[in-house]
């Protein structure tokens, strides 16, 4: 897809990777949707890059129904949607509460699936569009004091292959990042984490895992989007690992291939 004059959504764009992608795609002439909880920043990002602010709390179910009818009706036809807003978990699961599961998993996971509900059956009629999931490398594997987060992060994938595997004879395109550590504040946060820190020191030490610019994931996420690929793996050191976590989806891909998925359920 050529982003240029596309209107390209983002959610968790007042910082971090989302506003890193906002800039990017701005760049290459995409018109800006900017959304997060924070307005100031928000408002001043989009004023900068001469997009649209739209303050949203993902964990808020009553923002999240009807979000892309408000969205499109004020700012028009949404051509890409990044779901990128998320939150991490640190704690021993003992010490995880009951509300901060549930937050964990209504920003992470159930906020994506309504915002694709909502969004999919707009851009199959209008025969365009790309939708974009931010997962992580804690999606392959069980990590100390994540898993909670790990939980989300596993399910988005799932989400999201299953959603490409549904869309495969659309002309809607699915791209998911799958992240490990990434030049970010939360990264720095899960970095001192003190259930996590000795096992990441020693990865270090023994080269398997590496540190990427956020520029760099700003910058693949637009590729992706471009030319329809179906992921993005960084750093670039750790993507053996994610590769391998998604071979059972591609052995599924490889049985469904030429059957239409919707076409079955009379779509």
């Amino acid at each position: 897809m050529d982003v240029n004059g596309k209107r390209v959504l983002i959610t968790g764009a007042s910082r971090g990777i989302g506003e890193a992608i906002a800039r990017k795609f701005a760049g290459a002439g995409a018109t800006i949707i900017a959304c997060a909880r924070s307005k100031p920043e928000i408002e001043a990002l989009a004023n900068e890059l001469d997009g649209a602010a739209v303050p949203f709390d993902a964990a808020d179910t009553a923002q999240v129904d009807g979000f892309i009818d408000r969205v499109e009706a004020e700012h028009g036809p949404i051509d890409v949607l990044i779901n990128n807003a998320g939150i991490e978990t640190q704690k021993l699961i003992e010490d995880t509460s009951p509300e901060e599961i549930e937050r964990a998993i209504r920003v992470n996971l159930i906020t994506p699936e309504l915002l694709t509900v909502q969004m999919v059956p707009k851009m199959i009629e209008r025969g365009s569009g790309h939708l974009v999931y931010t997962s992580s490398v804690a999606a392959t594997a069980g990590q100390p004091g994540l898993s909670v987060y790990c939980s989300t992060k596993g399910g988005l994938t799932r989400f999201a292959e299953s959603v490409r595997i549904e869309l495969s004879h659309t002309d809607v395109g699915v791209t998911i990042l799958h992240l490990g550590p990434i030049a970010t504040d939360m990264w720095g946060r899960l970095d001192e984490n003190p259930a996590m820190k000795k096992g990441v020191d020693r990865a270090t030490k023994f080269g398997l895992m590496a540190v990427a610019p956020v520029k760099q994931v700003a910058e693949e996420t637009l590729v992706a989007v471009q030319k329809n690929r179906r992921e993005v793996r960084l750093p670039k050191r750790m993507a053996a690992a994610m590769a391998m976590n998604g071979a059972g989806t591609r052995s599924y891909e490889a049985v469904y291939r030429g059957i239409d998925p919707r076409a079955e359920h009379g779509k």
